[in-house]
């Protein structure tokens, strides 16, 4: 079953996670509630979806990593190279919209697998970022508020293969998508800014080895 995509302003995009039991883990409905978030991400044609992005409050997540998609129950990054690399992102959340991101190149996660089992993940390059992505997701943080400075634009499509790249402010954005994703809603109701989080949380501080765990 294809479940139902939460756009910026939700408030749910914006809280915390609560990691899953597991008793709850190996229920028929969560497993079910997997196989759905899944399902939804390729439907969506992205590369990863976390559990708030669907409206759930569990840390939970599912990553591509080409043609192999990984389902995190927990997950949490235990590990960050100091290299970055900056490099454009999107997300199902904000659709429309890019933004330059500087990410750890390579990155340690680890997570429960559907069955509960312990696992750890190494990747580097372009699935450390989507998984970077989204466990920032299940902390309340959204890539925009990672985005190097006057790099957010719309993407405009101007013919098959012809797209144009507009330059826009984020106020222009919280506009935008209160109007054409939450009509009806007070201000109040709706929630755009971040959580406080610890930039430096992203960049490791200067010391001896690539990785570090935390």
């Amino acid at each position: 079953m294809l479940l139902k995509l939460r756009y910026y302003g939700d408030p749910i995009l914006r809280r915390k996670t609560v990691d899953v039991s597991p008793e709850e883990l190996l229920s028929s409905e969560f497993q079910e509630f997997l196989r759905d978030l899944a399902e939804t991400m390729h439907a969506e044609d992205g590369v990863g979806l976390a559990a708030p992005q669907v409206g759930s409050e569990k840390r939970v997540c599912v990553a591509a990593d080409g043609e192999t998609v990984h389902v995190l129950v927990n997950p949490r990054i235990r590990g960050r190279s100091i290299q970055l690399t900056c490099d454009n992102e999107g997300c199902l959340s904000l659709p429309g919209l890019q933004a330059q991101v500087a990410r750890h190149e390579r990155v340690i996660v680890q997570a429960l697998d559907p069955q509960g089992h312990p696992i750890e993940i190494r990747a580097k390059g372009l699935f450390a970022r989507v998984l970077q992505h989204e466990i920032d997701h299940l902390e309340g943080v959204l890539y925009i508020d990672r985005a190097e400075p006057n790099t957010l634009v719309w993407l405009e499509r101007k013919g098959e293969d012809e797209v144009d790249r507009v330059p826009v402010e984020l106020a222009e954005v919280k506009r935008v998508f209160a109007r054409r994703y939450h009509q009806g809603k007070s201000r109040e109701e709706l929630s755009f800014d971040p959580p406080s989080f610890q930039q430096a949380s992203q960049i490791p501080s200067s010391g001896g080895g690539d990785e570090r765990r935390g």
